[in-house]
């Protein structure tokens, strides 16, 4: 068949368990690939003689993807399989395989999740190498393309017998996985403040809205006056940091609003951030004297900002929410379309119906159509009648969006229109009805 039982140790009747399916496929993954990716891509194979075959071969010859298909092997479903696999890995217990434990963390920490066996001891051992002192600054060097639970593992590993705390932290506090800058603040709180405070206060300017949360908490444990960190904090664009502050504010003799109003003493901002933060406070406190800064801030380039402006308007930016129906975003249309329903319909009627005459044809078809779907539901008829009544040589087109808006419609509910003006509608639609000019059973269903 092959020259297999040369390569290594096998029992001699091992290949006799094969069936000849399984046979043929040994033989051409052995035939096609060289002698080592033969034994990685064999050691998944469904024959656990098989498999056991590949985990002696995968020894002979160490390497980050063979320590890879060991680990997987270690939970392997036959116990004679794991029982190699463990035998295997035993060449990777020293401190010059350091770099192969480190490439392999994720299958070697997905271990502690597996149950077809104890890998206590495996992790134990793994953990052992890598605490080595020899081995330091390897795993440091490794640590910042760590990622997911490796990122925290080594992490751990290094702060165990660190000598340079601050420096470590400093480093963690920078990494790009999120949870290890959260448990880099919480160490943090074992520093001395001289120590500490440059680090925490670095973090309430850079890192993640999480991270800042804890480091704010970690700061107001620790100072007796916070009021500057909570008035940073409170024009923070992290709703969750802004709601931390906000509770602390009173306990620290901070006024939020005050803190508001000597904002809108400076220049406006100059980027999102700072736009969130100072919209998010104002929007928070509902103070009108900050809508001149809200006006600004609906002329910014990011949809976030403009969104976020429309809504701390509310009901006092209807002039604004009427100009914000021209913004390309759909977003903002949208928004400004949801905040005018809420308005009385008075207050926008004449805006909307100058707006519909002078641009149906101009906008977008979906547009169009909510923008009618504003009016209540007989004064869109009632529109649409008299569009249809002016048309002149577009009277066809007119009487097309008649009978589809009729064909959308069912049971409207409409209690700003009067009774005798639904009356007169229904009666007109009635004769169109009776006259073709409308899908029969229109009246009917408006009804």
């Amino acid at each position: 068949m092959h020259d297999r039982e040369a390569v290594v140790q096998v029992p001699s009747s091992w290949h006799d368990q094969l069936s000849d399916y399984e046979a043929r496929r040994v033989r051409e993954v052995m035939d096609t690939l060289d002698r080592h990716s033969a034994w990685l891509e064999l050691s998944r194979f469904g024959n656990g003689f098989v498999r056991q075959a590949a985990v002696r071969g995968l020894s002979a010859r160490p390497s980050a993807e063979a320590l890879a298909a060991l680990l997987e092997r270690l939970n392997d479903w036959v116990p004679q399989v794991r029982q190699e696999a463990a035998a295997a890995v035993e060449a990777y217990w020293a401190p010059e395989h350091a770099g192969l434990l480190l490439q392999t963390l994720a299958p070697l920490l997905a271990l502690a999740s597996k149950q077809r066996a104890d890998h206590g001891a495996t992790l134990e051992r793994a953990t052992a190498v890598l605490q080595l002192a020899q081995v330091r600054d390897e795993v440091q060097g490794a640590f910042g393309d760590c990622r997911g639970k490796a990122a925290r593992f080594v992490f751990e590993l290094l702060l165990k017998g660190v000598e340079d705390r601050p420096a470590l932290l400093a480093m963690a506090l920078r990494h790009a996985e999120v949870s290890v800058r959260q448990m880099a603040v919480d160490a943090c709180a074992e520093l001395p403040d001289e120590q500490a405070l440059p680090l925490l206060e670095e973090v309430m300017r850079s890192c993640g809205a999480s991270v800042r949360v804890k480091a704010l908490r970690l700061l107001l444990s620790r100072l007796a006056d916070c009021r500057g960190y909570l008035a940073q904090a409170l024009l923070d664009p992290s709703g969750a940091l802004r709601c931390l502050a906000h509770w602390a504010a009173p306990r620290h003799g901070l006024d939020p609003q005050q803190v508001l109003l000597a904002r809108l003493q400076q220049p406006a901002p100059g980027n999102k951030r700072q736009w969130l933060g100072l919209l998010g406070l104002a929007r928070e406190l509902q103070e009108p004297r900050a809508d001149a800064m809200l006006h600004q801030a609906l002329a910014s380039k990011a949809l976030t900002v403009r969104l976020l402006a429309l809504r701390t308007l509310g009901e006092r930016g209807l002039a604004q929410q009427l100009a914000a129906l021209d913004d390309p975003s759909d977003k903002v249309f949208d928004c400004a379309l949801g905040l005018l329903r809420e308005q009385p319909w008075a207050a926008f009627e004449e805006a909307l119906e100058q707006r519909l005459d002078q641009h149906w044809h101009d906008l977008p078809k979906a547009r169009r159509w909510a923008l009618l779907g504003l009016k209540p539901g007989w004064r869109q008829l009632q529109y649409l009648l008299h569009r249809l009544d002016q048309a002149g040589s577009e009277a066809a087109y007119w009487r097309e969006a008649l009978a589809r808006w009729c064909d959308s419609r069912y049971a409207m509910f409409d209690p700003v229109t009067p009774k005798p003006l639904r009356e007169a509608l229904a009666q007109r639609l009635q004769a169109m009805e009776e006259a073709g000019d409308v899908p029969r059973g229109s009246v009917k269903r408006l009804l």
